[in-house]
């Protein structure tokens, strides 16, 4: 199958982001400042090269155009509608406040992190994969906003075009004599069944750096796909390019990769050992060749991880749904015995390999939960929707074949199973789980003015939840991690917070969420210094104490 017009488009675009990425790292590598405005007009151009290169081998299809554009303008525009009117980061926890914190480094230096003090300020993000954070740093520069108020758009456009890809990979897999367009859309509508591993892994859980490289990881994916049809070497450094995207931003997406990688060059038997060891060569060359010179740099985070902890949410009935399990699983099944779907069940198969590799090394390492194993859950599910879409546009294929006869029940049985998953699919993009972000605009123009207008380790936080005093800590007031009361356990706890403000003596300053929803005996004994919205900064009268101010 020829390369299309919505294909070349996609590439190109991820081409953009990817080189964004590499262009700042490597600049950052070799000891000169980021310019953002230069790195766009590098990237711009290997974009534009790229374009010219595949648009010169690109067929004509109007409707796959339509139907990758409609998809990626859809997702794009619903996730920003959830995020209006602020369009802030939506998810809560800690690590949220960590991405946070890094960015605003970047953003104030033009550096990466080279200063082991830092340490005490940023944890493990001095060694963290910074791609999502410089192409968000690069960005607010881009569109002169700061990169708070970007961030969320940055991700919510690798996620709009990574469904985009997803749909472009269905198309190519879907079975002969089928309308491929509807049932390519089919493929991004299933990934909204395990919301909470699709959108809610953003939306909600605040893992920014992971979702900006399942968008590299797919373009890995499609790219492959494609030299599985076609084989190239330029479709495989393609390849390269969107694994050093990957590897800079979460590197836990490039083993699953490369194994596919692997499997499908083995399994072309009529090109020599030769021509293999060259194909290999050419699309895991550049990935090996970057990662070697950051960890000769620095610890890469990503070979550290395997004893990692944290949250991470479990596969289960409940998360996954079971319209999307009793489609997949079949599916899977299925897609191993078919010569153009093997790709999918291929690439699922390895990440189930990494995933039992992570449960062992964690053990060994002395991890105490399955963090990254679980963590995979949110990869596996793009090659089982491509693979539940397939299946049931062969199943539609198969009855439409011969219509005449087929018994009733197996109509009423393909017309009934497909339109009930894409019913919840449409049910789940339609009411979405409810969510209250921990950042927020005024508490954030209340933290900014706090910032410059009072000593930083002297203020409290008398917020709703834990997560935004911790934001607002590390992230805008820019205190230390890893001293301080950072390290108190109640120093974010709200009820505590509420505590410290009715008793006498406490820290002088405090930043109020909602100044009207405080206790009385609060706001009658507070002096309000600057007011944002329903946010305040407040300066408690009579006596005060902070151990902190220097």
């Amino acid at each position: 199958m020829p390369l299309i017009g919505a294909e070349a488009a996609a590439a190109s675009l991820a081409a953009f982001l990817s080189s964004a990425i590499l262009c700042a790292y490597l600049t950052d590598r070799i000891g000169i400042a980021i310019a953002p405005f230069a790195i766009l007009a590098v990237a711009a151009a290997i974009a534009a090269a790229i374009w010219l290169w595949l648009r010169s081998h690109a067929a004509s299809d109007p409707p796959a155009f339509a139907g990758f554009a409609l998809i990626a303008a859809g997702t794009f525009g619903w996730l920003m509608f959830r995020a209006r009117p602020d369009f802030l980061p939506t998810g809560t926890g800690s690590d949220l406040a960590h991405h946070l914190a890094l960015l605003g480094y970047i953003e104030q230096h033009w550096r990466l992190v080279h200063d082991a003090a830092m340490g005490a300020y940023l944890g493990e993000m001095i060694d963290y994969t910074p791609g999502a954070h410089l192409l968000t740093a690069m960005a607010g520069a881009w569109l002169r906003r700061d990169a708070l108020h970007v961030v969320h758009a940055v991700v919510s456009l690798t996620v709009a075009l990574k469904c985009g890809l997803v749909f472009l990979i269905a198309r190519r897999l879907m079975p002969d004599g089928v309308p491929r367009v509807p049932f390519a859309a089919v493929a991004v509508l299933l990934l909204w069944l395990p919301y909470v591993f699709f959108a809610g892994s953003f939306m909600e859980q605040s893992f920014l750096s992971q979702v900006v490289s399942e968008l590299f990881a797919v373009a890995m994916w499609w790219a492959l796909v494609v030299w599985d049809e076609t084989p190239s070497a330029e479709l495989l450094a393609l390849f390269g390019l969107f694994g050093v995207a990957a590897f800079l931003t979460w590197p836990l997406w490039i083993g699953p990769l490369v194994l596919t990688l692997a499997a499908i060059v083995l399994l072309h038997r009529e090109r020599s050992w030769k021509q293999r060891l060259q194909d290999l060569t050419i699309a895991v060359g550049p990935i090996a060749l970057v990662a070697a010179a950051y960890a000769l740099q620095r610890k890469v985070y990503g070979f550290d991880m395997v004893h990692a902890v944290g949250f991470a949410v479990w596969p289960t009935p409940r998360t996954l749904t079971w319209p999307f399990i009793f489609l997949s699983v079949p599916a899977f099944v299925w897609s191993l015995r078919r010569a153009r779907t093997r790709i999918a069940a291929v690439l699922f198969l390895a990440v189930l390999l990494q995933a039992a590799a992570l449960i062992v090394t964690g053990l060994n390492r002395g991890a105490t939960t399955p963090y990254l194993t679980l963590k995979m859950a949110y990869l596996a599910i793009y090659p089982l929707a491509v693979s539940g879409a397939v299946l049931m546009a062969m199943a539609w294929g198969e009855v439409m074949r011969s219509p005449a006869d087929t018994p009733r029940w197996v109509w009423l049985t393909v017309i009934a199973s497909t339109l009930g998953v894409l019913v919840q699919a449409l049910h789940t993009v339609a009411y979405p789980p409810a969510h209250k972000p921990v950042v927020t605009q005024p508490v954030f123009l209340a933290g900014d003015w706090a910032r410059t207008h009072v000593p930083p380790a002297c203020v409290d936080y008398l917020v709703a939840d834990g997560y935004t005093g911790y934001w607002l800590h590390l992230a805008v007031l820019g205190n230390p991690r890893a001293a301080g009361r950072a390290l108190e356990n109640d120093t974010f706890e709200p009820s505590k917070a509420i505590v410290r403000w009715i008793l006498p003596a406490g820290l002088p300053y405090a930043i109020a969420g909602d100044f009207d929803a405080l206790p009385r005996d609060i706001r009658t004994s507070v002096d309000v210094l600057a007011r944002f919205g329903p946010a305040a900064v407040v300066q408690r009268r009579g006596s005060a104490t902070c151990a902190d101010q220097k």
